[in-house]
C-alpha cells in the first residue's frame, strides 16, 4: 500500500523523535508501506529548518542527519505526475492539503491501494468514504498494540 506522508508528519518525526519517528524506523525495516509525498515537501521542510531546530533542541547537524534518513524512506513525486488531479482535489480537500489528495487520487486511478498519513481531522472528515486517512495513533495501534 502507498502511504502519502504530509508535512506535519515529517515535521513531527524531526522534532520529537517519538511515535512518528519510530513508525518511520519500523517501516524502514519491514517495508509495509511505500512512503511517498509530493516533491514540494522537501522545499517546504528546508524552508522551515530553523524553526524545527528551535523546537527539536537538536543541533542543525543532527537535524540534517535525521532529515536525510527520513528522506531516504520517502519517494518524492513531482507534481507533473499528478497535476491532472489538482483541480478535483481542490474541490474535495482542505486548502493546504490538496496536493496530497491529488497524489492519492493519481495512485488510486492506477488501481493501487493508497492512504494518507496525517493527523488533520478536517482532512479525514473531508475524505471520508473517498480516501483513507490514518493518524499516527491509528498506525501505531494497527501495528504495535495487541488486538
Amino acid at each position: 500500500m502507498f502511504l502519502i506522508v504530509d508535512a506535519n508528519i515529517f515535521f513531527s518525526a524531526l522534532i520529537s523523535k517519538g511515535r512518528t519517528f519510530r513508525l518511520f524506523e519500523f517501516n524502514s525495516l519491514i517495508k509495509l508501506f511505500e512512503l511517498v509525498a509530493p516533491e514540494f515537501l522537501k522545499d517546504e521542510l528546508k524552508e522551515h529548518i530553523e524553526e524545527v531546530v528551535n523546537k527539536s533542541k537538536l543541533t542543525k547537524a543532527e537535524l540534517e542527519r535525521i532529515f536525510e534518513l527520513l528522506q531516504k524512506e520517502v519517494s518524492f513525486i513531482p507534481s507533473s505526475m499528478f497535476s491532472q488531479f489538482l483541480e478535483e482535489s481542490r474541490k474535495i480537500s482542505p486548502t493546504d492539503d490538496f496536493p496530497y489528495v491529488a497524489l492519492a487520487l493519481k495512485i488510486k486511478s492506477l488501481g493501487l491501494e493508497v492512504a494518507i498519513w496525517s493527523n488533520d481531522n478536517e482532512l479525514k472528515e473531508a475524505l471520508k468514504n473517498k480516501i483513507k486517512v490514518f493518524s499516527t495513533d491509528e498506525l501505531w495501534s494497527l501495528f504495535f498494540e495487541k488486538k
